[in-house]
């Protein structure tokens, strides 16, 4: 299921490429119209579902699918409805709301296909989490066109019979190897026997995600024993500023035992266009003067190079997608947490930060390794589209639906990587905003 704002949002991420373009792709990603809104995306469901009526009528879209919902005895609300095609509210992107998207992809009997559609282009959200037995049923359902009530027996069945213990491996992504066998089942009984048995293998989830947002944080700030390094880097500038002196020379190749945001606050502190008037002393020691650089605070400023999102991100006039669950502070202290990213619910969150670690990982590499900012229209090119390949196969791994242009947070990534110089455009941008 495609329609238009798929090629109007890719399209648009090559029309507001320039660092002159940065006012303009804000007002687009802040314009209501630039992207499908829940309403608009849940009218366009309707139509393709046969939906006879006036698609411009609240009244008789909320009455069309309250009468859906009814016949699968769906707790969904009537208020909810009309607020949904009303534009009042939409449904959050959180753990609470997921059952209501799959209570309306139930009652308007969607095809897989359309349930991956509905969740991805106009929830925002991937479909089938397969690391608990609720979404492994309800995959195994929609593959195989069985209905909501049966999906309510099934669950209950499974729940509440007793775990077996087997010696069978954990896969490195179960959530993958879950959806897998599922493909391969023919009966339910063959859904419950393999559900069952491997109940205890539901209780942690996100193992691969914490697995990559863990590589991505040390190749950010660097293994334990680059503290050294810094340490010393931190007396080198306090012996120049004793002494007055503005002048500071160093070899790149000194700190390669750093991670990537002091190497960049090195490079940068040597070139005129970031660091134009200061010395480089001085920038230096404003970038780490008092700051722990192992800290979530310390990183995210860095990527940034603002602390207004990580203090805080509720009161920014942005749209609702971009805004929730941007990485702040907190966020990133929840989805790297081992005990907390073990059993969250929240998979935007942690979607978004590994989006966010993982534009900065590889732009940064680039810069740092091409020993400029600025990069050719011919090259970037190629670059954008390894970017693109990388971050999805990244995304892939971790069991994530992959950059999607019509999605608005994804939109600023990808827009950023057809720009000529992308951390600085990304940066300017997330003022901008």
């Amino acid at each position: 299921m495609q329609s238009s704002f798929t090629i109007y949002n890719q399209e648009d991420t090559f029309e507001y490429f320039s660092i002159d373009d940065i006012e303009d792709a804000a007002e687009y990603l802040t314009d209501p119209s630039s992207f499908r809104s829940f309403n608009i995306g849940l009218t366009e469901l309707l139509i393709k579902k046969g939906y006879p009526g006036d698609k411009d009528n609240i009244t008789e879209l909320s009455e069309y699918l309250i009468s859906k919902l009814r016949k699968i005895n769906s707790s969904i609300g009537n208020e909810t409805v009309i607020s949904w095609f009303s534009g009042i509210h939409s449904p959050k992107v959180e753990a609470g709301s997921r059952n209501k998207i799959y209570e309306i992809c139930f009652a308007l009997e969607l095809t897989y296909e359309e349930t991956l559609w509905f969740f991805h282009h106009v929830y925002y959200d991937r479909a089938f989490n397969c690391h608990t037995i609720e979404e492994a049923v309800y995959y195994y359902c929609f593959l195989n066109g069985l209905s909501y009530q049966e999906a309510q027996r099934i669950i209950p069945e499974i729940e509440q019979a007793p775990a077996v213990t087997t010696n069978a491996e954990k896969s490195a992504n179960y959530t993958q190897f879950v959806r897998d066998r599922i493909h391969e089942f023919e009966s339910v009984a063959e859904l419950k026997e393999f559900l069952i048995q491997n109940k205890d293998n539901f209780n942690t989830w996100n193992e691969s995600a914490s697995k990559t947002l863990n590589q991505l944080v040390l190749e950010l700030i660097g293994p334990p024993e680059s503290k050294a390094t810094i340490d010393k880097l931190k007396q080198l500038i306090n012996e120049k500023r004793n002494k007055h002196t503005k002048t500071l020379t160093f070899d790149l190749a000194d700190y390669q035992n750093c991670g990537l945001l002091i190497k960049e606050l090195l490079f940068d502190s040597q070139d005129p266009w970031e660091n134009p008037a200061d010395s480089p002393a001085a920038y230096i020691w404003d970038g780490i003067k008092d700051r722990n650089i192992k800290k979530n605070t310390f990183i995210l400023e860095r990527i940034l190079r603002t602390d207004k999102i990580c203090r805080d991100n509720n009161k920014i006039q942005i749209p609702y997608i971009i805004r929730n669950n941007f990485p702040s502070r907190k966020t990133m202290s929840d989805v790297l947490s081992k005990d907390k990213i073990s059993v969250s619910k929240s998979y935007d969150s942690i979607r978004k930060m590994i989006v966010l670690l993982d534009f900065y990982r590889f732009w940064a590499n680039e810069k740092l390794k091409k020993g400029y900012t600025d990069f050719s229209m011919d090259m970037l090119s190629d670059l954008s589209e390894t970017y693109v390949e990388e971050t999805n196969a990244c995304l892939y791994q971790c069991g994530y639906e992959e950059l999607y242009a019509g999605n608005p947070y994804d939109w600023i990534f990808l827009s950023s990587a057809r720009s000529e110089n992308p951390l600085k455009y990304f940066r300017e941008l997330i003022g901008e905003l």
